[in-house]
């Protein structure tokens, strides 16, 4: 075993040697299937950047990447020498470089041997390239609508633009460079902003876009749409964090949840929304001890009315019964109107099978006091009918069906009345 082979098993030593000296030296390593650069001294960091941890495949095109994995082919067939990189382009390292195979640790050795002179050419082009590659860099995301915030290890902001300063409610930039990225995420915890800024910096994937909350500089509260990516800044890896406020977008997706799940003109659930509200309720039921009801409301004589007062008088009537029903319900329970002059309350959580009768009665009592509109007393009518689970069903076409059937014998009872269903009605 040749003094190369021998210093990789002593990690400390080979350090020591290396990282002063004057050429680049690096240790590329499979791991995982993956070719790492899992060490790099002082020269091949000045030269070439701060690669360690980075795999090959992420840094350079096929072609550079060939040149490389052809050398490594060479190297593993003679493992006791340096072997010397090809001289055709394109050469990752812009000079001759040597590999040498260390097959114990399934790792290869870079060597790029080169003159003081030489070394700061080199480093006065990256440096150049460097300062062209930044300053395109920042004219770009200067001219982005989006907020971009860049943040380091440490999760302080190391740059951001114009946007994201107007964003987070500044007035320059100074006010945010090195603060704490994770003081602006609002009801998040800080684990897991953390966790998810060590995922990026450590070259792992992040799934985006993400919504989250920001907290702006004034305390007020807006909803953004967050994409994170790994970046090098000044020569430092650094969290790329691109931001929208979508604040506008959620207050219109909320208006149209509203719209496809309330009644436009009593503002109480529909339909959808409770049939959904029904399966949820069927699906977390215990069958032994959960009780929950329905109640079926009908005004009996809501035609009449729209046709002796109109459809105007007749709407309001609707608000006005609507706000009637709703007293005295708890949080858990649900009125929903199903269309017309129907109605129905979802009454959840319930340890008694004749409570869902004894609210009916209430609010029956509390619905036919007449409704006085526009000088006219109106005087209504209303059915109500119930079904209970589990007794009167266990899935939602039976109570449905058990609940339609109590209203039908309030009707036939002569109106203005509650009806439980009973078995064979």
């Amino acid at each position: 075993m040749n003094a190369i082979q021998s210093l990789i098993r002593k990690p400390s030593i080979f350090k020591n040697l290396f990282q002063h000296l004057s050429d680049a030296v690096a240790i590329i390593q499979n791991v995982k299937g993956r070719m790492i650069f899992t060490y790099i001294n002082a020269t091949m960091q000045r030269v070439y950047g701060d690669l360690q941890g980075d795999a090959l495949h992420d840094l350079y095109c096929e072609a550079e990447w060939k040149h490389i994995a052809e050398t490594m082919e060479k190297a593993d067939k003679f493992p006791e020498t340096i072997v010397e990189s090809s001289d055709r382009p394109p050469n990752p390292f812009q000079i001759s470089y040597g590999i040498q195979s260390i097959k114990v640790e399934d790792a290869y050795l870079l060597y790029i041997k080169s003159g003081y002179a030489q070394t700061w050419e080199l480093i006065e082009e990256k440096e150049r390239q460097r300062i062209e590659s930044e300053s395109r860099y920042e004219s770009v995301v200067e001219a982005s609508p989006d907020s971009i915030f860049l943040h380091d290890k440490e999760d302080r902001i190391i740059y951001v633009n114009r946007a994201g300063i107007d964003l987070l409610g500044a007035d320059k930039a100074i006010e945010l460079l090195g603060q704490d990225i994770k003081n602006f995420l609002y009801n998040e915890s800080l684990e897991d902003v953390r966790h998810r800024l060590n995922t990026l910096l450590s070259g792992g994937y992040v799934k985006g876009p993400i919504e989250r909350q920001v907290k702006r500089m004034d305390g007020s509260i807006i909803d953004v749409e967050l994409h994170g990516g790994l970046v090098e800044y000044h020569q430092v890896k650094a969290v790329q964090t691109i931001c929208r406020n979508i604040s506008e977008r959620r207050k219109q997706q909320h208006q149209l949840e509203e719209m496809a799940y309330h009644d436009q003109l009593t503002k109480i659930p529909n339909r959808r929304y409770f049939f959904e509200k029904l399966e949820d309720e069927l699906k977390r039921m215990d069958h032994r001890d959960s009780i929950f009801a329905l109640l079926f409301f009908d005004l009996d004589n809501f035609k009449q009315i729209n046709d002796r007062y109109g459809h105007q008088i007749g709407d309001e009537l609707l608000v006005i019964f609507t706000k009637r029903l709703s007293r005295g319900l708890r949080k858990t329970d649900t009125l929903s109107r199903l269309g017309g002059d129907e109605f129905v309350i979802l009454l959840s959580g319930l340890a008694d099978i004749n409570h869902p009768r004894q609210v009916a009665d209430r609010m029956l009592d509390r619905v036919l006091r007449p409704i006085h509109l526009q000088g006219c007393e109106i005087e209504i009518s209303v059915s109500i009918g119930v079904s209970i689970y589990p007794e009167h069903g266990v899935d939602e076409g039976e109570l449905l069906t058990n609940a339609d059937r109590a209203l039908y014998k309030a009707k036939e009872n002569g109106r203005s009345c509650v009806s439980v269903y009973t078995h064979g009605s």
